[in-house]
């Protein structure tokens, strides 16, 4: 198995600081994602308030003096007592006094401890070179110390098309790897989960035998058993026919509205390649796949969850996406829909925009596993 690229800057920043070329050096932390030590409880506090905090709030653990700042793939294990927060370089020496420094990837062969008077008039004159954390988005990264095949690499790759919209690397599962309080924000907010046990009932929506059959989903189901394919008003009357065999003539006008959304979102695919000419959507699980692995991911990166249920679950939604999906083609173009039908109104927006181009990406770049994993099976192309 051969991997064309593999993102590797903390190699990049040891090769900086081996040269002295500290230019060089905060350059490549300004187009990374960085992330700061900070004790739990005081990081349960700041998302319980929403406060904003910045990087020097927060903990010099282990008897450092100077704020610690890592790159992601240099991030130590400090213990479960002590987890993260993340931001761009702007963010990380915001507020650095004179006279103190920062150290960067403290442990490791790019260690570099640089005073505030070197790195703060550099960023001020730099502002182009620094990529502000809520851009840094559409990114495809396969870690080097993360899962490279075998079935847990499978299942991951199988909610790669969520990891490369978040800019994170799709082959990871490590509680380490996060902005916790951003996770646990997110998990509240987006999910309405809060603690294990809504954790776990959210897994089990996604997953479980509390499956939620959307309206998006249920016609399409209809469509396929009926074999219609592209006759949409036969379509339309199997969708009215099982109301009325149901005693559900009241979800007659949501589900008909769903077959027009879908329509309308198909003949856009088969105009920009998402489709062949006379191809459709058989299934939008694909949609529920990839959030059933990032939920699972925050679940652990917060404590919802140990590493073994955390790879339980993946595991699960790989066995699933395989299930239902015959391709990596098929899998992505179910969540493209899915994603739509929950996120785009119609619009043919943004959301459109990215998850089309981030699936393009994904079926032809060298460096995707979906270009090295075999879908039908749970390790690397022979």
């Amino acid at each position: 198995m051969t991997w064309a690229t593999l993102a590797d800057v903390e190699a990049e920043l040891a090769r900086a600081r081996r040269e002295d070329d500290l230019d060089r050096f905060l350059e490549l932390l300004g187009d990374e994602e960085l992330f700061v030590p900070i004790h739990r409880d005081e990081a349960e506090r700041l998302a319980r308030e929403r406060t904003w905090s910045p990087a020097k709030a927060c903990c010099a653990h282990g008897g450092e003096p100077s704020l610690q700042v890592f790159t992601r793939g240099a991030l130590p294990d400090f213990g479960t007592d002590v987890v993260f927060l993340s931001g761009d370089l702007d963010w990380a020496t915001h507020g650095l006094g004179h006279g103190e420094q920062v150290v960067f990837n403290r442990g490791t062969l790019a260690e570099w401890r640089v005073g505030a008077n070197a790195v703060l008039p550099w960023v001020d004159a730099n502002p182009h070179r620094v990529t502000a954390v809520e851009q840094q988005v559409e990114r495809l990264y396969t870690a080097r110390y993360g899962l490279l095949d075998g079935p847990v690499a499978h299942a991951l790759a199988c909610g790669a098309h969520q990891a490369v919209l978040s800019a994170e690397p799709w082959n990871v599962l490590d509680a380490r790897y996060h902005d916790y309080v951003a996770e646990v924000r997110g998990l509240r907010d987006w999910w309405g989960v809060a603690d294990a046990a809504s954790w776990r009932a959210a897994m089990d929506r996604l997953l479980g035998d509390s499956y939620q059959l959307t309206t998006g989903n249920l016609v399409l189901v209809l469509r396929a058993r009926s074999g219609l394919a592209l006759d949409v008003y036969g379509w339309v009357e199997v969708v009215r026919e099982w109301c009325a065999e149901n005693d559900a003539e009241d979800q007659a006008g949501p589900l008909v509205d769903a077959v027009r959304r879908i329509v309308r979102y198909e003949q856009r695919f088969r105009a920009d390649g998402l489709l062949a000419p006379d191809g459709v959507v058989d299934s939008i699980i694909g949609w529920d796949v990839g959030r059933a692995v990032e939920l699972a991911r925050w679940g652990l990166a917060v404590g919802y969850c140990d590493a073994l249920t955390a790879e339980l679950m993946v595991l699960e939604a790989g066995a699933i996406a395989r299930r239902y999906h015959e391709s990596w083609a098929e899998l992505a173009t179910g969540y493209v829909l899915g994603r739509l039908l929950a996120l785009d109104g119609e619009e043919f927006g943004p959301e459109y925009v990215s998850a089309a181009r981030v699936r393009h990406r994904l079926l032809n770049d060298p460096a995707s596993p979906w270009s090295t994993l075999d879908f039908g099976a749970s390790g690397p192309h022979s």
